[in-house]
Formats: C-alpha cells, structure tokens, sequence
C-alpha cells in the first residue's frame, strides 16, 4: 500500500485530504502540522509520496521537502500561498494544486506523481 506522509496545518483541511485520499486507497499518515514533527516521522519511516502543505506553523516546509527529495520521494505541493512556479523551480518535477482544490484536483495530482516512480 503506499503511505503518504500529510503536512498540513489546518486541521479541518487536514482530515478532508486525508480522508479524500483514503477514499482513494492511500494510507495516509498525517496531518502533521510542522515540519519538526513530520521530519521525525518521515525519518522513522520514509514515505512514498509527500503531500506537503508550504507555510506550517513553524515556519516554510523546505527542510523536510529538501530532505524528502534527497531520499527521492515524489512530492505535492498544496498552498494558497506560494506559486507553482517557484516551487516547481526550487523542485523539478514536483506536483503544485493550489488551495482550495478539488478532491479529483488532489487525487489526480498524486496518482501523476506515483506514476512517474512507476516510469
């Protein structure tokens, strides 16, 4: 089963996306609500796929995004607050939906990211 670690601050937006992708399948581990926790988490037991919120209540997600992608885990970006482009600059590749989204926005955004592990 693939375990996606969820970043996420908002706590109601939090459930909605984990329970959206449990729907779907997905094991979601998460919401976590700053990078210090989700880092100690994701370091325990890396992730398939990481589905990070940018802003969190201590502070951007960088650190655990940079250290996701040195372990060459797939990530989505989900933010009202920064533009795809610059984090598609900072993180080739990397998946963006953009807040509010979708529930088929969210699902199809990372069923793309697991595909390109499948390639």
């Amino acid at each position: 089963m693939v375990k996606i670690l969820l970043v996420e601050d908002e706590l109601l937006v939090g459930m909605d996306i984990k329970m959206t992708l449990e729907d779907e399948g997905f094991e979601v581990d998460g919401p976590y609500p700053t990078v210090a926790e989700a880092l100690t988490v994701a370091k325990t037991a890396t992730p398939n796929l990481g589905f990070l919120d940018v802003r969190l209540a201590d502070g951007a997600v960088d650190p655990l995004a940079n250290w996701l992608l040195e372990k060459s885990v797939p990530l989505v970006f989900h933010s009202g607050h920064a533009e795809a482009h610059d984090y598609g600059a900072r993180y080739p590749g990397a998946g963006f939906c953009e807040k509010p989204s979708t529930p088929a926005e969210l699902v199809s955004v990372v069923i793309q990211q697991l595909t390109k592990l499948q390639t």
